[in-house]
């Protein structure tokens, strides 16, 4: 823990799933409503085009083929998702509480409006994924391509983008003070002045400032002869 200017605790790191000792064998095919409770699932699972109302507690997923489904009322808790494909897939509004996602695609999804609490994201291709309104408690995301990422008007409260690629990325109207972004490639982000409040380290501040400049209408030219 680190302590804000205002004497307020900083989390730095999501709590990790509490997973249990031992694990129970996943059905054949994911239907809807359905309560997953200290399963072991993996690549064979067959996952429909659409799935209302899953619910994942204390589970552990490795090789899904979650590609381009879109998961409705999508609740998880306690939960790790390893080496899984998530690629186009539409998890709006969906509740994800002491998460893990590692070494998994998930280039183009979708978590707008989503509630995001104790949420980790390690080596991981996410490339275009949208968090448009997500609101977003203890997250930290590392080592993960978020080229073109869509974080409109995200909350950010005690989260981290470290060693991320952030180009292009757009932050329009997103609420990040405090959000550390040290070792991120920050390179034509829009929405610059929503960076008001977040931490970088002395290499970024050429990226960021060339940001800020464009914003403020600022050009660098050679000064005009007489």
């Amino acid at each position: 823990m680190a302590r804000t200017q205002r004497g307020r605790r900083t989390k730095l790191r999501p709590d990790p799933p509490d997973t249990p000792s031992r694990w129970d064998p996943p059905p054949s095919v994911v239907e809807h409503e359905m309560v997953w409770d200290g399963i072991d699932a993996g690549a064979d699972v067959e996952v429909p085009p659409h799935v209302a109302d899953l619910d994942l507690r204390e589970c552990r997923w490795t090789g899904a083929d979650l590609s381009g489904r879109e998961l409705t009322g999508f609740r998880v808790r306690d939960t790790r998702f390893v080496n899984c494909d998530l690629s186009g897939a539409v998890l709006d509004d969906a509740v994800l509480r002491r998460v893990e996602f590692t070494d998994c695609r998930l280039t183009g999804a979708s978590f707008a409006g989503a509630r995001l609490d104790d949420v980790r994201i390690t080596d991981c291709s996410a490339d275009l994924t949208g968090f448009r309104m997500a609101k977003a408690t203890a997250v930290l995301v590392e080592n993960t391509s978020l080229h073109g990422a869509d974080l409109y008007s995200m909350s950010a409260v005690d989260c981290a983008f470290l060693g991320c690629d952030l180009g292009e990325a757009s932050f329009h109207e997103a609420r990040l003070a405090g959000t550390r972004l040290h070792g991120s490639r920050l390179d034509d982000v829009r929405g610059a002045m929503s960076l008001a409040g977040t931490r970088i380290s002395p290499e970024q501040l050429v990226p960021v400032g060339a940001a800020l400049l464009g914003v403020l209408g600022i050009e660098v030219t050679e000064p005009d002869q007489p």
